[in-house]
């Protein structure tokens, strides 16, 4: 098993009440794979994975994008306004 710790910012954070979540998969997950775990582990997440990105290593990435579990992840929703 993959290890993934995944930053909370903002709404996504207060709405948990933690600053970061850490989840699993079964081998190195891309993307959106990973986002399919974060719901799975935090539903209330759902929403802000939706409207927000990911990003790794301090850079957006794309979908199908492979992920190291050692990268710093970060989930990024909009914080205020539009």
């Amino acid at each position: 098993m993959q290890q993934y710790t995944i930053l909370l910012f903002g709404p996504a954070s207060a709405l948990i009440g933690a600053d970061r979540v850490v989840v699993q998969c079964p081998s190195a997950c891309t993307c959106d794979e990973l986002k399919v775990q974060i719901v799975n582990a935090n539903p209330t997440l759902e929403t802000h994975l939706q409207v927000g990105r990911l990003a790794v290593n301090q850079g957006f990435v794309a979908g199908d994008a492979s992920i190291d579990p050692h990268a710093e992840i970060a989930l990024i929703t909009m914080v205020s306004g539009g």
